[in-house]
């Protein structure tokens, strides 16, 4: 279809990125951006080879996108600074921001983490409007990029969408304990969140929304993942 949303994924070669591929099928067009290689491209997806600490490559890779989804950092909690977290997570997150600016998209939505909010320790699960309470540097990372989204959507009218996603690598299992607080988000889950943003309105300029499936007793709240229509159809409620 002409009229399929063209989107360029970072990091398309890691975890999640494989996920959303997997789940969205052909449901846009994707140019998919790593510094790895990226294989068995079926006819909507077409890859790019692309280093994210390089402005005029990222740029260049945003051309003619509608909208960027902004996977690509480093997701160690472990993570050393000035190593990878200083070129990946902080140069690498603005100049996402910034190209998908220049470029004209219409639309980021930047992988954020619970690592942004998860020194709090409450029973209830914590909303999107809590202060970040980052415990570690790689949480704090996402807390940057988490503003940068805000300073973009004032400043320039970029529509930005911030997923805080839980535990990626969670997988559905009868035998765990309901009663566990729990922040585990299924590939099915996250296929249908990310679809979510890009699709939210276009009056949507900036959000805050946490990515977990359906639990018995959540970490994050939903309210405002459900308001864009996000139902999720995994989790420990389900059991």
């Amino acid at each position: 279809m002409a009229d399929k949303m063209k989107v360029l994924v970072t990091g398309a070669a890691g975890l999640v990125g494989g996920h959303l591929r997997e789940h969205w099928g052909d449901r846009y067009e994707l140019r998919l951006a790593d510094v790895k290689p990226v294989g068995n491209l079926a006819a909507h997806e077409e890859f790019v080879q692309m280093d994210i600490t390089q402005y005029d490559a990222f740029l260049t890779a945003c051309q003619g996108m509608d909208a960027v989804v902004h996977l690509a950092a480093d997701p160690s909690m472990a993570a050393e600074f000035y190593k990878t977290l200083l070129p990946l997570n902080i140069i690498g997150c603005y100049n996402g921001f910034e190209a998908a600016r220049e470029a004209g998209c219409r639309r980021i939505v930047f992988a954020s983490s619970i690592n942004a909010i998860l020194g709090h320790d409450q029973e209830e699960p914590v909303p999107w409007q809590a202060p970040v309470y980052p415990v570690n540097v790689y949480g704090a990372t996402k807390c940057f990029g988490e503003a940068l989204g805000r300073v973009y959507a004032h400043q320039h009218g970029l529509s930005c969408i911030m997923v805080r996603i839980g535990a990626a690598a969670w997988k559905q299992a009868p035998d765990q304990d309901p009663p566990r607080r729990e922040a585990g988000i299924t590939p099915h889950d996250q296929a249908q969140l990310f679809a979510r943003c890009l699709e939210a309105p276009d009056e949507v300029d900036f959000k805050i929304v946490h990515g977990t499936s359906d639990h018995t007793r959540q970490w994050m709240d939903l309210e405002v993942s459900r308001e864009l229509g996000y139902e999720p159809e995994d989790g420990t409620a389900q059991f």
